[in-house]
């Protein structure tokens, strides 16, 4: 976004604002998703970050950040402490219930390819979300084509190379978890 539509924004020009949401709502909803959330989670998420972002526009200083790093930021922010509501909560009701909070079974007969694909997507599914609210924040920033590492790691206010670390790290356990599962499968 060029900074004549930032300066309308900042001034409180709404249809300026609304570019940006339809700029950025997309990315967003893909951001969250990626983080494990719902698509109804997901959106109020995107929802509550436009909001907090036109609150606080006039704070917005594009010199110090872009634009989509200042909306990922906030958006992180929500999502993780969603996570983190959310794995509280579900932690309390699995002590309670004994449930393990896996993935809904599939009870259906269905043919073999699609059977393994299906077993496929809830070994990811539950790889993912093994994985901490920080480690899933930071690989679904570094599947998003918008954003370069420079940008990834000044939302999760990391260094360059912490990010990339963190990435190999994040990737080599989600490729030993899989492996793990299917081998018990």
């Amino acid at each position: 976004m060029n900074n004549a539509i930032l300066n309308r924004i900042r001034q409180g020009d709404k249809p300026a604002f609304s570019m940006l949401v339809e700029r950025f709502q997309q990315p967003l909803f893909g951001y969250l998703g990626k983080m494990g959330l719902s698509q109804a989670v997901a959106e109020e998420i995107a929802q509550e970050t436009f909001i907090r972002a036109w609150q606080a526009r006039e704070q917005f200083d594009p010199e110090r950040a872009q634009i989509s790093t200042w909306l990922f930021t906030i958006a992180r922010r929500l999502a993780i402490n969603e996570l983190q509501r959310v794995a509280h909560r579900h932690e309390r009701a699995s002590k309670h219930d004994g449930s393990d909070g896996d993935y809904p079974d599939e009870k259906q007969a269905q043919p073999s390819a699609q059977l393994e694909q299906s077993q496929l997507q809830r070994r990811l599914y539950q790889a993912l979300q093994a994985l901490h609210p920080d480690d899933r924040s930071l690989l679904a920033l570094a599947y998003l084509k918008e954003l370069e590492y420079s940008a990834i790691a000044e939302i999760e206010a990391i260094p360059v190379g912490t990010v990339k670390s963190r990435l190999y790290r994040i990737r080599q356990q989600l490729k030993s978890t899989l492996n793990a599962g299917e081998a018990h499968e």
